[in-house]
């Protein structure tokens, strides 16, 4: 009886199998465009999705970010941030300062340089979002999307471990 309560309860808080199919989905999609908008961001603007989203952050905050918030903020992990810091600072995209009001903080802005290589890289990151994602769709499938998404986003951002639990990015970007 203990085993069949357990199976039983199991089953009723697994998913079913129509709805794995469609996580299964889900997750094929997302990890798919994140591997074609890199590689074409890599062959095209010699940028790679991680240093783009680094970029995108230090312009949307239009201040100095410190390295800690930059880490919550990004999609990617935070894992080996400091590394592609170095590297774009190396580069010349990013530069680190350090604030006169906390000299221990290290703060990080976006220079011309790499304000120039993002407008650069947006263009072939956004012909991609348009070309694997928006075309496949239409408005009434975007709407659903959004509908359907929402309540899993809110649940599932401030749990995100070492993310901030702010204001969605803008989609424009």
């Amino acid at each position: 009886m203990q085993s069949e309560l357990s199976h039983s309860e199991a089953s009723a808080s697994s998913p079913t199998a129509e709805q794995r199919a469609i996580w299964r989905v889900f997750l094929e999609c997302g990890y798919a465009l994140i591997d074609i908008l890199d590689a074409e961001l890599q062959a095209e603007a010699g940028m790679t999705l991680r240093r783009y989203d680094v970029l995108v952050n230090l312009e949307e905050a239009d201040r100095p970010v410190r390295m800690n918030e930059l880490a919550s903020r990004i999609l990617a992990s935070k894992s080996g941030l400091t590394r592609v810091i170095d590297r774009m600072e190396e580069d010349g995209l990013v530069e680190r300062q350090r604030p006169p009001e906390d000299r221990r903080a290290i703060e990080v802005v976006i220079t011309p340089k790499g304000a120039q290589a993002l407008q650069d890289a947006r263009l072939v990151h956004r012909r991609g979002i348009q070309q694997h994602f928006a075309q496949h769709l239409d408005d009434r499938a975007f709407a659903a999307l959004l509908d359907a998404l929402r309540p899993v986003h809110e649940h599932a951002r401030p749990l995100r471990p070492g993310r901030i639990s702010g204001t969605p990015p803008d989609p424009s970007a």
